[in-house]
């Protein structure tokens, strides 16, 4: 592929890039496109390095034609930083103020630009190797967002993107199960990646669930399924609804996610949908905690509470010779635990008989 200079008014920031999926930009925004790389993806770094140092020419761009226009597939923040250091019209109309103006030699190094044009179909290895499982990650959801797109525009199995892009971790096959099933709650249950009970959202929380088979069974999915743009079935959408509501919460609704952290609150979530008795709790709307410890069964209970004792006794144990000093309510103390420990040895001895 030929590298080719081209004057940055002729190259196109690209609506259709990952880290835009939730923004539904057009080709004709470039304005908003540009703005909001600048806002949110540190663009005022790369315009300052240039300040420094120039464009180093040897960092080309990718760039495909499509309706007539050069659509630039790969570096698009350096775009966007060129285009705000030779543009001061564009500077002015987005309200953008440089800490000092662009030196005529570095003026002179953006005057045009190194570009390499091919198809996206071409491109989809390269951009997919360097952003999804390469050194200049995206964040899951845009990682998850060119998967889901690279299958759906190119027809290309997510055997064949793992492998295209080295990756070993069937990151590719998680990250687009759980796409999917974001899409159909988003199209088919208007759920809201902005309205949850979290500062950002971890879209990790569901791919991690989708690898739960109760947390599958419950969706009425499997992995075979999650390969489908629409996996749950219908009559599991309502099931879908309280994943994404335990998952994530709701602001607008007032509704605490029940899942705080992924380790361990996501294991438990898993534990407790294993029974219907832990699942009914839940969808009744009662803590994780109480919902797993009734889906866990009172051996359990039974077991992890006796241990828990005996270590405890343990503790204790360990401190009477610093820690006590004579107190009448630890004597009360102390013997209230002997009658109970007792009644706890009496109870069991008639069960073993």
């Amino acid at each position: 592929m030929a590298v080719v200079g081209r004057a940055p008014a002729e190259l196109y920031l690209d609506p259709a890039n990952p880290r835009l999926a939730d923004e539904g930009l057009s080709v004709e925004q470039q304005d908003d496109i540009l703005l909001w790389l600048w806002r949110n993806k540190s663009v005022n770094e790369l315009v300052d390095s240039i300040l420094a140092n120039g464009f180093w020419q040897h960092e080309e761009l990718f760039a495909t034609k499509e309706d007539g226009r050069l659509i630039v597939v790969e570096g698009n923040r350096r775009l966007a930083a060129v285009k705000i250091l030779s543009d001061a019209d564009l500077r002015e109309r987005l309200g953008i103020a440089l800490k000092e103006h662009p030196s005529e030699a570095v003026l002179e190094s953006i005057r045009t630009l190194p570009v390499i044009q091919a198809t996206r179909k071409e491109l989809w290895g390269f951009v997919g190797f360097k952003h999804v499982n390469g050194p200049q990650a995206w964040d899951s959801i845009a990682k998850a967002d060119y998967v889901f797109g690279v299958r759906r525009d190119f027809d290309v199995s997510l055997a064949e993107i793992a492998s295209g892009i080295g990756d070993r971790h069937e990151t590719v096959a998680r990250l687009y199960r759980g796409y999917v099933v974001l899409r159909q709650a988003q199209e088919q249950l208007d759920f809201d990646t902005t309205d949850t009970q979290h500062r950002r959202f971890p879209f990790s929380h569901l791919w991690t669930a989708l690898g739960y088979v109760s947390i599958r069974k419950y969706l009425g999915v499997d992995p075979e399924a999650l390969e489908n743009e629409e996996p749950v079935p219908q009559s599991h959408l309502r099931q879908l609804g309280f994943l994404m509501r335990w998952l994530f919460g709701s602001q607008s609704q007032n509704i605490d996610a029940t899942v705080r952290r992924q380790n361990p609150d996501l294991r438990h979530l898993a534990q407790t949908l294993e029974v219907q008795k832990g699942i009914d709790l839940l969808e009744s709307g009662k803590s994780l905690s109480v919902a797993l410890d009734a889906s866990l069964g009172d051996a359990h209970l039974f077991r992890t509470a006796l241990t828990k004792a005996e270590a405890n006794a343990r503790e204790a144990m360990s401190f009477v010779s610093t820690g006590f000093k004579g107190e009448e309510e630890l004597v009360e103390a102390g013997n209230s635990l002997l009658r109970q420990a007792k009644s706890l040895k009496t109870l069991m001895s008639r069960d073993e008989s």
